[in-house]
């Protein structure tokens, strides 16, 4: 799994690339926590991550807990079709937002400034 993280204004977007899967799970938190802040605002970039295990939901869950303790808000964007169906069999669907494309993801971010 790779992580880029770049920044749009206030909002950072986070890329995975690869798997997140049980052995790279630990390695996504331990580098998305520091970025959560009190009203931090993240995107995370789906556009080259193919499969999501029961690990990588268990982390998107914490990271979703931590950014709502903080005020802060998380959204996906680009999910393949598989991963899609993975969030809406598992009720994530309910938990963090999707968006097409992180553009569309941006503006829903920047609506809730």
């Amino acid at each position: 799994m790779e992580i880029k993280v770049n920044n749009q204004d206030d909002i950072k977007i986070i890329k995975l690339i690869g798997d997140f899967d049980g052995s790279s799970a630990d390695k996504v938190e331990d580098n998305v926590m520091p970025y959560i802040k009190n009203e931090s605002k993240l995107i995370f970039d789906m556009d080259e991550c193919e499969y999501v295990s029961s690990a990588g939901l268990r982390v998107l869950l914490i990271i979703a807990k931590k950014l709502k303790s903080v005020e802060g808000s998380g959204v996906l964007s680009n999910l393949s079709e598989e991963v899609q169906d993975v969030m809406e069999i598992t009720g994530f669907s309910h938990i963090l937002n999707s968006y097409d494309t992180v553009n569309e993801a941006i503006n829903y971010m920047k609506k809730g400034e």
